[in-house]
């Protein structure tokens, strides 16, 4: 079984991400990829996750191109292969003993690429552009985003919504287990080239659609069904939405009861098909809404033209990426980067036995 998640996103302070967190897991042993672009890192993952298909696989994609890997985990096996170059920059805290590092810069023919190093380092300057132009656009959405959810906390209806909650939980999740639940964070929606977008789950999850334009009421009440969750002993996956100063749950998936809620807000619309349809204005005070009705919307409109505007810089940044890739490409040795994936299959499979 694959699930797609994102290893983190832009925000208006740069990249953000949790998937550090899975480095320090205990029993996991990480791969960190070293090398530039072009260097064969994605395609080794790859590589990694179909010869694992038929096993609990999780693939990290690239925020920047969602066609790209960032990451792999073979769940079952407790192995990492993640892209440890920047921005997401990974290190391994005790080296051949928590994982290792796999320099596949080695690879690469310095003295061809030197013969095109002002080349290079002007599409290297013009993607940092691109980048810090989408940062500054998501910058925007969050200010607008904040102001929305602010506006939206003064009208929540809090106490109907926890009563609503404590229903749901009691209805779609089993009796404490007497375990011990856990939560981690997992990126199931970024924003990308192709604009703010959610990984797809599993055709056989019971979905619940939260429709929430205002935010604060969704927020609400998955934290209170993340909390409940753990409480009866179940492991919960949450992920964010990073565009807020302080990121504000998004989605809950529920992997043992493959039960997931996700929202629909004006950044995003999951697809997929749904078990139950949540409308959240019932949570809130229409008379308080009202009297923020025009800056409310005003701010919904704004905010996806911003975002908009924000995807288009991180295509135009894909695009540069793409020219810079093709100059590393052309100096990679590739007898050696598939030398280079062949010792890693062998060494997963080695520790696989152990």
């Amino acid at each position: 079984m694959r699930q797609a998640y994102f290893l983190g996103g832009t925000t208006a302070d740069g990249f953000r991400s949790r998937f550090f967190d899975r480095l320090s897991e205990p029993g996991m042993y990480s791969f960190i990829l070293k090398g530039g672009p072009g260097t064969g890192k994605s395609t080794l993952m790859r590589r990694i996750a179909e010869a694992f298909g038929d096993e609990t696989v999780s693939l990290y994609h690239c925020a920047s191109d969602a066609s790209s890997l960032d990451a792999v985990v073979l769940e079952d096996r407790h192995i990492l292969v993640a892209d440890g170059t920047a921005p997401h920059v990974m290190e391994v805290a005790q080296p051949m003993l928590t994982g290792e590092i796999v320099n596949l810069g080695a690879l690469l023919n310095g003295e061809q690429l030197r013969g095109n190093q002002s080349e290079i380092a002007a599409l290297f300057a013009e993607n940092a552009r691109l980048h810090k132009r989408a940062r500054q656009y998501a910058q925007a959405v969050t200010s607008l985003h904040d102001d929305i959810r602010t506006a939206a906390q003064n009208a929540l209806l809090c106490e109907k919504l926890t009563a609503f909650s404590g229903r749901m939980l009691r209805r779609l999740l089993p009796r404490a287990n007497g375990k011990a639940g856990t939560l981690s964070f997992h990126q199931l929606s970024a924003l990308t080239a192709d604009g703010y977008i959610t990984h797809a789950l599993p055709g056989d999850y019971h979905i619940v659609l939260l429709k929430d334009p205002y935010f604060a009421g969704s927020d609400h009440l998955l934290h209170l069904f993340a909390q409940g969750a753990v409480m009866r002993g179940l492991n919960c996956l949450v992920s964010e939405n990073y565009l807020f100063g302080e990121p504000q749950y998004e989605h809950l998936i529920l992997p043992e009861c493959k039960i997931a809620l996700l929202t629909e807000s004006t950044c995003t619309t999951p697809a997929g098909e749904f078990a139950q349809v949540l409308n959240f204005r019932r949570f809130y005070d229409k008379a308080e809404l009202a009297k923020r009705r025009q800056r409310t919307a005003f701010g919904q409109k704004a905010s996806r033209s911003l975002l908009e505007e924000a995807a288009e810089s991180i295509r135009s940044a894909l695009s540069v990426h793409d020219d810079l890739e093709a100059y590393y490409i052309d100096a990679l040795d590739f007898a050696g980067a598939d030398h280079a994936a062949e010792q890693i299959l062998a060494r997963i499979k080695a520790r696989s036995k152990a």
